[in-house]
């Protein structure tokens, strides 16, 4: 007869299936709850590289000089121009709309933008109050990380045809 002290050891056969599926549980297929992207149609992305009224800098990028011009980055957002001939009393002269981008660089009198997955080049004029959209690369550049490190794949797999995230925001419930 077996002696009733001794505890009872489970099969390693049944504790591996366990973990294995309790493991299962942090690959869910549930969307990342701290961001969620900002989509806009191919078309809506395209037509948005507009020029606007200054604007208030809040989160800003990276920085160009070019003459007497500043250019800096609103990260995701666009490019606040900023007339520095007088630099004790700069003065924003415009801001350029371009969603998604967080780089650019100038180059002769073309100014390059990323916008979002695309490379665009910009023509200004010579006081920056007006532009040109004067080439565009489509899909030359990869789609906008997330923040978070793994929330990629669940949005990349679901994005709609035909749209592309231009910027992640915090996720409001």
């Amino acid at each position: 007869m077996k002696n009733p002290s001794k505890s009872f050891k489970p099969p390693l056969l049944l504790v591996w299936f366990f973990a294995f599926i309790l493991m299962g549980f942090q690959f869910s297929s549930v969307a990342p709850a701290n961001y969620e992207p900002i989509l806009m149609t191919r078309l809506d992305m395209e037509s948005s590289v507009k020029l606007r009224e200054p604007r208030s800098i809040e989160n800003p990028g990276k920085i160009w000089i070019y003459g007497d011009i500043i250019l800096l980055i609103e990260q995701y957002k666009g490019i606040h121009v900023i007339d520095n001939s007088d630099p004790a009393n700069s003065n924003t002269i415009a801001f350029i709309q371009v969603d998604g981008c967080t780089d650019m660089a100038m180059k002769g009198n073309i100014l390059y933008a990323n916008n979002a997955v695309d490379m665009i080049g910009i023509k200004p004029n010579q006081n920056f109050d007006d532009f040109t959209v004067v080439a565009r690369n489509r899909n030359m550049l990869p789609i906008i990380a997330s923040p978070e490190p793994s929330g990629d794949w669940y949005f990349y797999e679901k994005l709609p045809a035909n749209t592309v995230i231009v910027r992640w925001v915090p996720y409001q419930n």
